[in-house]
């Protein structure tokens, strides 16, 4: 044969098995050509060893044993971008594929890309835009907020764990998310198409020995190798939305944790092209080519692609929320092999690094960065065990409460990752608490800061943690039985993270529903209110807290902070509500606090419809009126679809980590 190819490769095969024959071993090499070392066999293949394109034509001299039928392939490279494989066979059937030793390096679609990376960039591009134009606020917060009017229907576990809490995630979306999504979605269907639009012009195949013979290349071969392509962009993807201290978060405006919600999305969409990219190979190759380790040319083999699927497959499956809530731990360390899992990635398919380069640069220096918090010096000045399972640290850590009480109302709900020996040696296992007050002074006892003056900024030395046991042999649980033997206690701080989604001076009442120990974020609200109303809430005229526990003595832990805000002026603007849901009614009267009204203690269940209904007078003043809440599931998506149904914005705390 002959021809303007810039090189080929020549493959003599067993045409029953498709395993190669030595069939080249005495033949007399032609000018430029030679046998190719990549094969199992080196004597089964040709190759063109010259540097330049070739024109005259050669033969080749082929023996084989008589008892089979031979099988030649050709891989006939034209260019960079067009390559030709040409079967034959001294039988009558159809030869067996060989196992594809690409003469050259199967090369990327930019296009697809560039499509690939595009939503992520024009996401925070105009999330940034959004945040920093004045005029451009309402619809910012018609993005944020608008979303369904209707409860959330509580979801069997089994329907989470089918579709890997995806349904579950996307009952309760607001308009901004889906459009996220939606983009997303659409910019990836469009990569995928462009790669397989790619590949099928790349990758011809001429079957049998007529020259008119040309068809594309099978579509399971092309759409499997292009979900690879998809894949690792979307790989990538996932990895730019964790990082805790990432740059894109303090441009939009979108703390990290609520970037976690995307990242898990788009994790579920990286589960499901594994899985395609998988059952398509395996179509087309059988189960038992996923575990070859012979030269593939887009990188080392198979076996590697085959290893990172599985432990892909295994954080995913560590990832559900069943798992993630009750066994931290197991969901921690199969979250961790995503890691080996995009070095065996790396392997399979060599191009995967250069997807990498940005969302690794990001992941290396939030570590670095999360280090040297964990290596600020954070003292354990008072631990106290309190009732309901819950402890009370009082940790030094002046520059953390400095850069809070900066922050003023911006610093409410912030939140801080703590380690501690005494609850595991895991110096990986960090857990995040929110921010219950900040101490004035660095001595066990001392209150938190009382008057203006007195918390000026030089004198914010600490915080304050209520750690509340979350169940037999979890972390929080193994912390609160330290505390109760009398340990003394050590702790490494990482943080403060912190960025409402809402403006709260923007807003004349504000509503604060808590369940539990979900009272912590709204402990630190109610003190700036009382010492620093007219500094930080300079707008706010109602401030209405709805607490629900299941006692009445689980209050025990905030009773200081109750009784300060029973002090209050009796002017209608602060009005703290404590439900006791488990107890009867007579025996909570007996504890009522008739301080002026201000702070109730009442049983039963919340009427969340009632108190909307007052503070936004039926909804007509629901656009001067926020609600944030923080607390079990099910009561977060009950006052979620009750303030969308009256128009109130809101703000959750999530930790969906």
């Amino acid at each position: 044969g002959g021809g303007w190819w810039s090189g080929h490769l020549i493959k003599a095969l067993d045409a029953a098995t498709g395993l190669p024959l030595p069939a080249f071993a005495s033949t007399v090499m032609p000018e430029a050509n030679g046998l190719f070392d990549g094969c199992t066999d080196r004597n089964s293949a040709v190759t063109h060893t010259a540097e330049w394109a070739f024109d005259p034509g050669f033969s080749l001299g082929v023996t084989w044993p008589a008892d089979k039928e031979l099988a030649i392939q050709a891989f006939l490279v034209l260019d960079e971008t067009v390559w030709y494989e040409v079967y034959g066979s001294t039988g009558t059937a159809d030869p067996v594929p060989a196992k594809l030793d690409c003469p050259r390096k199967e090369r990327l679609s930019i296009p697809a890309i560039v499509v690939g990376f595009a939503p992520i960039v024009i996401i925070f591009l105009c999330a940034t835009v959004l945040k920093h134009t004045p005029g451009l606020r309402g619809l910012s917060q018609w993005l944020d907020h608008t979303g369904p009017k209707q409860k959330a229907p509580k979801m069997h576990p089994i329907v989470g764990m089918a579709t890997f809490d995806v349904v579950p995630g996307c009952i309760d979306m607001t308009v901004g998310e889906w459009l996220c999504f939606v983009l997303y979605f659409v910019c990836m269907v469009v990569s995928l198409v462009l790669s397989i639009v790619m590949i099928n012009g790349g990758a011809k195949v001429v079957k049998g020995q007529n020259e008119g013979d040309v068809t594309l290349s099978p579509w399971d071969v092309v759409v499997g190798r292009a979900t690879g392509h998809t894949l690792m962009i979307s790989m990538a993807n996932t990895m730019f939305l964790p990082t805790r201290n990432s740059f894109l978060g303090s441009l939009s405006g979108v703390s990290f944790e609520r970037m976690v919600r995307y990242h898990r999305v788009i994790g579920r969409f990286t589960f499901c092209l594994t899985i395609l990219h998988g059952v398509l190979h395996i179509a087309y190759w059988g189960i038992a080519d996923c575990f070859s380790t012979y030269p593939i040319c887009y990188g080392l083999n198979k076996l590697w692609g085959s290893i990172s699927g599985i432990l892909f497959i295994i954080a995913m499956v560590g990832s559900l929320d069943i798992i993630r809530r009750k066994m931290w731990e197991l969901f921690f360390f199969s979250h961790m092999l995503v890691f080996p899992a995009f070095v065996f990635a790396c392997l399979h398919a060599t191009d995967f690094i250069w997807h990498l380069i940005g969302p690794l640069a990001l992941l290396v220096v939030d570590m670095a960065l999360r280090m040297l918090q964990t290596m600020r010096k954070s003292t354990v000045v008072q631990a106290e065990a309190m009732e309901g399972g819950v402890v009370r640290l009082q940790i030094q850590c002046p520059s953390l409460a400095m850069a809070l009480h900066r922050k003023g109302v911006n610093g409410l709900g912030a939140f801080v990752y703590v380690r501690s020996w005494q609850a595991s040696w895991n110096p990986m296992d960090l857990h995040p608490f929110t921010i219950s007050g900040i101490v004035c002074g660095s001595k066990p006892g001392d209150k938190v800061i009382t008057t203006p003056n007195a918390g000026s900024k030089e004198e914010a030395e600490g915080i304050t943690l209520h750690i509340k046991s979350m169940g037999k042999g979890q972390w929080s649980d193994r912390l609160v039985n330290a505390v109760a033997a009398g340990s003394k206690i050590s702790v490494g701080l990482e943080g403060p993270y912190v960025e409402l989604s809402i403006n709260i001076k923007a807003y004349s009442t504000v509503l604060c529903v808590a369940g539990g120990i979900g009272i912590t974020p709204f402990s630190h609200l109610l003190e700036m209110y009382l010492t620093r109303k007219e500094e930080c809430f300079p707008n706010v005229q109602k401030l209405c807290i709805v607490w629900a526990v299941q006692k009445m003595d689980q209050t025990t832990c905030f009773s200081q902070l109750l009784e300060q805000a029973s002090s209050w002026k009796a002017d209608g603007s602060l009005e703290v509500l404590v439900y006791a849901t488990r107890e009867s009614k007579e025996r909570e009267m007996r504890a009522v606090d008739e301080s002026n009204g201000i702070v109730q203690r009442l049983s039963g269940r919340p009427d969340l419809d009632e108190i909307l209904g007052r503070l936004t007078e039926n909804g007509q003043q629901s656009r001067t009126c926020c609600s944030m809440g923080c607390g079990p599931p099910q009561m977060i998506s009950d006052v979620r679809a009750k303030s969308r149904k009256l128009g109130v914005h809101t703000h959750f705390e999530t930790f969906l980590l």
